[in-house]
């Protein structure tokens, strides 16, 4: 059990200061995430000015999704030997490792794809036709990369993991106290609300909304697992057969 707990821990304080480094300054080097509803003409040459940091950033976003994966196993373990494995649990541990791995296809076109195509798009020597061709190109993978699985269903998952932590982890003193896991549940269920109508129904207030929650989330995450490695709970009490 302690070593889940410090798996968990690791885990979670990871994610949230990656994630929170990233976010941080692509917000002030890049305008994210606003620019991703820019047009290929402005987005491309801001991407190709700062390019090696825009990468590095999105990397560490990369990162940063993909180590909750073992904080989400992790917690799930904790959580079986608080109150058994059931449908439930194992479902809502299915959406916590989905989620990473959906965002993660988000994330990996910057490093990878926005590159070439920024630098076609730039070329003095290509065709306006290819010029277009380009942008349209770079318009296509952002919408579905980015708008439909990164930003939008990778994130909503990763709510309703949240959610569904919460809600299961309501009465587990043994893995967190209960003003944390108060806390989670109610950033959790906001951020879910939120993210629903700014993703398929582009509002923006709820977008901003929905941006400022998911920042407040990754400092729920950075404090959940400083908790689980402070917090010292009784030991709980044994699963009936």
């Amino acid at each position: 059990m302690v070593s889940d707990r410090r798996t968990a821990a690791f885990s979670l304080i990871a994610s949230g200061t990656l994630a929170l480094v990233a976010s941080v300054g692509l917000s002030v080097q890049f305008g994210w995430p606003d620019i991703l509803d820019a047009p290929a003409a402005e987005v491309l040459p801001a991407f190709a000015e700062i390019a090696g940091t825009v990468q590095t950033l999105f990397l560490l976003q990369l990162a940063g999704s993909l180590v909750l994966i073992p904080g989400v196993i992790a917690l799930h373990l904790l959580l079986a030997r608080s109150r058994g494995t059931d449908a439930a649990l194992l479902t809502v541990t299915a959406f916590g490792v989905l989620a990473p791995v959906i965002q993660s296809l988000g994330w990996i076109r910057w490093p990878l794809v926005v590159p070439g195509l920024a630098e076609r798009y730039l070329d003095p020597s290509a065709s306006a036709a290819a010029t277009e061709a380009t942008a349209a190109t770079y318009e296509l993978i952002n919408a579905y990369a980015g708008g439909a699985l990164g930003e939008n269903l990778g994130w909503l998952l990763q709510g309703v993991w949240a959610v569904g932590l919460g809600i299961l982890a309501w009465r587990a003193a043994d893995v967190a106290p209960s003003w944390l896991r108060r806390t989670l549940a109610v950033v959790a269920v906001a951020w879910t609300v939120s993210l629903v109508p700014a993703g398929w129904l582009a509002s923006d207030p709820l977008t901003a909304i929905g941006s400022s929650i998911y920042s407040v989330w990754y400092l729920v995450l950075l404090v959940l697992g400083v908790t689980l490695l402070r917090h010292r709970a009784d030991e709980p009490a044994s699963v009936p057969a």
